[in-house]
């Protein structure tokens, strides 16, 4: 292979586009990496009905016919295609036919994947509002709150019964309380050490911490995929986010029967974060089947002061969420009874510098 060839063939597995190379005949010739993380089939010279069945795909065999009798490019938007396991898809595909070699080229954008980084792009967005608007507030309530603290001990210097100092003192310790809460808000999350570390040295501190403080009727497990390479960051931020994450299951989950925590990590492929598309993620999953997260607050759970629990601060999930933005990552979640799924996802083509975040 050239020097040139070297360089077209890296630049089309960079791409999230999925790229499919077929012969006159349909037999594939080459596909790119983003193709190859989605299903096509890897297999030189095997027809496409193999892996594509053509009695399950009139529309993509239309398409890929009528670009070879017109020696001409056409796009179908919105197109299904079925493989030979009865997976479905819903694809934009252009299908382009190249005269000089008698190729046929497959561009193919899944839709999915499209809804994902619009979906991606929103959470991204309220995630910030969340936090711009929190540390607002707490700067608004710091002012009056040293101003009440220190009416309150003036207060108490002057009453001398039993009765006003005590309730004095609750005014002092609730207002000492709250301004630690604000300060926390008002903090910025600290800028990452870059390092290199192994995420799973980070996930095995967390199981050590949060299994000190386990319950007996909970069971917490580990699920790890070790092909996983090493991030750049800090290591002592991921093990806080996570650990907060951990930390909120547990108390969900209460005294449920059989309940159970996993912590897994994964290598994903063309995922969207923070509204980027990026070829390989490293995702890591926090599930619970606890009673999940109340609809009513779903969509403000990043938010401070935000909990379903009565004694819950709701710092919990901010501070995480900072934390793994400064990193380039983001952090997303599903919920329903019976299975809460935390996901924090972590590009590993990028140099994570915090840039995102700002």
């Amino acid at each position: 292979m050239t020097d040139t060839e070297h360089l077209h063939t890296s630049i089309l597995n960079q791409i999230s586009s999925e790229i499919i190379i077929l012969d006159k005949d349909l037999h594939g010739l080459w596909i790119n990496e983003s193709a190859l993380n989605n299903g096509w089939s890897n297999c030189q010279n095997i027809p496409i009905q193999a892996h594509y069945p053509e009695s399950l795909n009139s529309a993509l065999f239309t398409l890929l016919r009528k670009s070879q009798d017109e020696l001409s490019s056409f796009s179908k938007r919105d197109m299904e295609i079925t493989n030979k396991a009865n997976e479905k898809r819903i694809i934009d595909m252009t299908v382009s036919c190249d005269s000089e070699n008698s190729h046929i080229i497959l561009e193919v954008k899944c839709v999915d994947s499209i809804n994902k980084i619009i979906d991606s792009t929103k959470i991204f967005s309220t995630q910030k509002i969340a936090a711009n608007l929190a540390r607002t507030l707490a700067h608004e309530v710091k002012n009056p709150l040293s101003g009440i603290k220190g009416s309150a001990q003036i207060l108490s210097k002057k009453l001398e019964d039993d009765y006003s100092r005590r309730f004095l003192k609750i005014i002092i310790d609730e207002t000492d309380r709250l301004n630690g809460i604000v300060t926390k808000i008002l903090t910025p999350p600290q800028k990452p050490s870059q390092e290199k570390f192994n995420i799973h040295s980070a996930l095995e501190k967390v199981y050590a911490l949060a299994d000190a403080d386990i319950s007996p009727s909970l069971k917490l497990r580990r699920d790890y995929d070790p092909s996983i390479p090493e991030l750049m960051g800090d290591e002592n931020l991921f093990i806080q986010a996570i650990l907060n994450i951990v930390k909120n299951a547990q108390q969900a989950l209460g005294d449920i029967v059989n309940a159970e925590i996993k912590i897994k990590s994964r290598v994903q492929y063309s995922q969207p974060v923070n509204g980027t598309m990026h070829l390989t993620v490293c995702c890591i999953e926090i599930i619970d089947n606890g009673p999940g997260i109340p609809e009513e607050i779903q969509e403000h759970v990043f938010f401070p002061m935000i909990s379903s629990k009565e004694d819950g601060s709701g710092l919990g999930l901010s501070i995480a969420q900072d934390i793994i933005r400064v990193h380039g990552g983001g952090i997303s979640f599903t919920s329903k009874p019976g299975q809460t799924v935390f996901s924090i996802h972590i590009p590993l083509n990028i140099k994570n510098t915090g840039e995102e975040s700002a």
